[in-house]
């Protein structure tokens, strides 16, 4: 039986309307409105975006820090466009269309055509969906397949999707969105607090069966980064342990009240107030208890690593699919006048991104430490270092940050230039410390970067003008610099 509020099959076919096709066609305005700012803005690639790009270069199942999916996305758009900072971008805005378009989807079979239409729009004016619809993530394509995913237990729950063919389609989906970010192991932690209680029920959405064909799809999909880890020593996997810092325990309340705090931001402020406040299951309601278990536990659980060491805000976007459709199920049902204040409110911010983006700057919004900072600079750094490269008669290039390896490796795409980094304390900690690590080669060139004047402790090179390097200083923001001192070295034969 369909649960309470959901919608039957015939309904959820029914025919589109105007409005349907007037909120379509928004939609694609507002990913077009997105792509044109990539286009126009004179920001450059961040640093992760960047790392993501140079994994693209090289086919793989996995990588450093992230598991492919990212990349091969950024490969593809690559190929097909070219080496251009809007490029690397571009898939952004309309990755985040189809999940508007997915949960649109979703939203009916929940509570009918005006549920759905509810759903896409509040999903593409979420300000972290506008953030990112601008910078290429890891967090997009996971999103994405999480949203089919939850498509699928929808189906299951409202009786639009039998029970089998919804497992093996959303364990597909989630083992998609593995492959892009592991947070979506989430999807199987809120599967099984969804299911266990379900289990007493005399009629339950999915049978045990039907979970074993969900963990049988979801790790075929997600096999080939699980193949690649176990062949690599757990590499992607031993990072994300160290992202959590969970070595370094603070105990920290105020930690876990900023992260809820920042969730405001990430949704926009109406609309993360009416989720918190609307967020209770009516007795029956087998679809309401599904999106609560996809949501409330990654909260949860990231408020908790937040208490125990630091958490960002993006860390809980794989709750926000569920909140949306809880939230549009609720407009729905005759409580428009929240939603057109919500989406004012997000809208609004959203346009101050889009200029943001096309400006390359926050304006008067601007804070002493000014966060767009990290994409500027990195093309002056270039120019200044291919002189000092000419200069010196050098084709290799030697860093002490990843950062800079990540951009100068973007900058220096296909000119025969190499760039390698100085592994001060001889511990790999990074992509390129472990797989692009400066060692010695008797006559070399080199021109090594670094922050200060005195030249890198880097053995057997020469430095002939230890003196006086010349440096590249570009300003970044109103009150920073970005310096780097260009020593030219030869190594001893």
């Amino acid at each position: 039986m369909p649960a309470v509020g959901a919608t039957s099959v015939s309904e959820s076919r029914s025919r589109w309307t105007p409005t349907d096709r007037i909120v379509l066609l928004a939609l694609i305005l507002v990913a077009v409105a997105r792509s044109l700012a990539i286009m126009l803005s004179p920001l450059e690639l961040g640093v992760d975006e960047a790392q993501y790009w140079l994994w693209s270069t090289r086919f793989d199942f996995g990588y450093y820090t992230k598991p492919p999916l990212t990349s091969w996305i950024i490969g593809a758009s690559h190929a097909v466009f070219g080496h251009h900072v809007w490029a690397v971008r571009l898939p952004a805005p309309w990755i985040h269309l189809a999940t508007a378009l997915v949960l649109w989807r979703a939203g009916c079979w929940l509570g009918g055509n005006a549920a759905g239409r509810w759903a896409a729009l509040l999903w593409a004016s979420l300000p972290a969906v506008a953030v990112g619809s601008f910078v290429i993530s890891t967090d997009t394509p996971m999103l994405l397949f999480w949203s089919l995913g939850l498509l699928a237990l929808v189906g299951a729950t409202t009786g639009n999707l039998a029970s089998r063919r919804a497992a093996m389609m959303a364990g597909a989906a989630f083992g998609a969105a593995m492959l892009s970010k592991y947070a979506a192991i989430f999807g199987v932690v809120g599967l099984a607090l969804y299911w266990l209680p379900a289990r007493f029920r005399a009629r339950p959405s999915l049978a045990p069966a039907d979970l074993v064909l969900f963990a049988v799809a979801m790790l075929v999909i997600a096999s080939p980064n699980i193949i690649w880890n176990l062949a690599n020593d757990l590499t992607t996997v031993r990072h994300l342990g160290d992202n959590a810092n969970l070595d370094r325990q603070s105990y920290a309340p105020l930690n876990s009240l900023w992260f809820l705090a920042a969730q405001f931001a990430t949704a926009g402020p109406v609309s993360f107030a009416l989720m918190l406040g609307i967020l209770r299951v009516r007795r029956g309601d087998d679809a309401g208890t599904l999106l609560l278990c996809l949501s409330v536990p990654v909260i949860a659980v990231i408020m908790l690593q937040a208490f125990l060491s630091e958490a960002n805000a993006n860390w809980a976007l794989a709750a926000m699919p569920a909140l949306v459709l809880w939230l549009a199920r609720w407009l729905a049902a005759g409580a428009s006048r929240p939603g057109v204040a919500a989406l004012a409110v997000n809208g609004a911010i959203c346009l101050v991104l889009v200029a943001v983006t096309i400006a390359g700057s926050l304006g008067p919004l601007t804070p002493q430490s000014d966060p767009l900072r990290r994409l500027r600079g990195w093309q002056q750094l270039a120019d200044n270092t291919a002189t000092a490269l000419a200069a010196h008669g050098a084709q290799t290039v030697v860093t002490d940050r990843r950062a800079a390896a990540a951009l100068l490796s973007w900058h220096f795409y296909e000119t025969g230039v190499e760039v390698l980094i100085h592994d001060a304390d001889g511990i790999p900690s990074n992509h390129f410390e472990t797989n692009t690590p400066w060692t010695p080669r008797p006559g070399r060139r080199l021109v090594a970067l670094s922050g200060r004047s005195e030249p890198p402790a880097m053995e057997d090179v020469a430095w002939p003008n230890a003196g006086g390097p010349p440096v590249s200083d570009t300003p970044i923001s109103q009150n920073r610099n970005r310096t780097r001192y260009l020593h030219s070295g030869i190594e001893a034969d």
